[in-house]
């Protein structure tokens, strides 16, 4: 008995931390998306266009904060093109043992993770939808 669970006993072990790596990668990729697209989308709805890009940015740090686990230093960087922001996050799970599960001359598991919203002004979209219901208005009526 002693024998069979001498090879037995290691492999439960190493199941065990795998599925617990596994399972801080899966929330960290998760979290991550979640961060990513709160502050893009936050940031898409600006009542001055000029300033999506200034907000992300200033907001990025605190919306991505210190939830992750074992993880190193989560990284975001914001663009825009025309009337989309995007938004890039990265990360990687710390795992114990060098180059495992990855390729060479990679230290840990890398999370990228990237979030997109349509750049919308509120203010002028509730204008356009009232001047669109007063014309009705004044043809029907």
């Amino acid at each position: 008995m002693s024998i069979e669970a001498s090879f037995i006993m290691p492999w439960v072990i190493f199941l065990f931390i795998f599925l617990i790596y596994t399972s801080f990668y899966l929330y960290d990729k998760c979290v991550l998306f979640q961060d990513a697209y709160t502050v893009c989308m936050r940031g898409s709805i600006q009542k001055d266009d000029r300033k999506v890009l200034q907000y992300v940015n200033e907001h990025m740090a605190e919306q991505f904060g210190n939830k992750y686990f074992g993880v190193g230093r989560v990284e975001g960087k914001a663009e825009r093109s025309g009337d989309e922001v995007r938004v890039i996050g990265t990360c990687s799970v710390k795992i114990p043992f060098d180059n495992f599960l990855t390729f060479s001359n990679e230290s840990g598991w890398h999370i990228q993770t990237e979030a997109k919203a349509q750049i919308i002004n509120p203010t002028r979209v509730i204008r356009k939808c009232r001047i669109a219901e007063n014309i009705i208005d004044n043809i029907g009526g």
